[in-house]
């Protein structure tokens, strides 16, 4: 999966309300393996997309979450284990962990400010 033409097909349809992007981390054994070339070479993007309908996380081009929710005053965001909760549209309570997303100090501020 691409994981920016995913993004870019979502945001033609869906407004944004917030998006983070950011370059994925390399993995382990690439780092062993390919050492400083896989750090140059390394053009996987993450994001994490709250539109007018769902929240999406993309890690190294692995979809995570794609879920649409009920309503966008309920979505929570717990920056202390960085876990955003939600409710879909059965009404179920949804929370998912965004560690994967190796959020920054502003990042985590942006999305309280988006959210609480």
């Amino acid at each position: 999966m691409n994981s920016s033409r995913y993004v870019k097909s979502i945001l033609k349809t869906e407004e944004d309300i917030f998006l983070i992007r950011k370059k994925s981390e390399p993995g382990f054994w690439n780092n062993i393996i390919f050492g400083l070339l896989s750090l140059i070479l390394n053009r996987d993007k993450d994001y994490f997309l709250i539109t007018n309908e769902r929240i999406v996380l993309l890690v190294k081009n692995k979809l995570i979450i794609n879920s649409n929710y009920e309503e966008f005053s309920k979505i929570q965001f717990n920056s202390n284990n960085d876990t955003i909760s939600f409710k879909n549209y059965n009404s179920n309570e949804r929370q998912r962990s965004l560690k994967s997303l190796r959020l920054s100090y502003e990042e985590i501020q942006k999305i309280k400010k988006v959210l609480n």
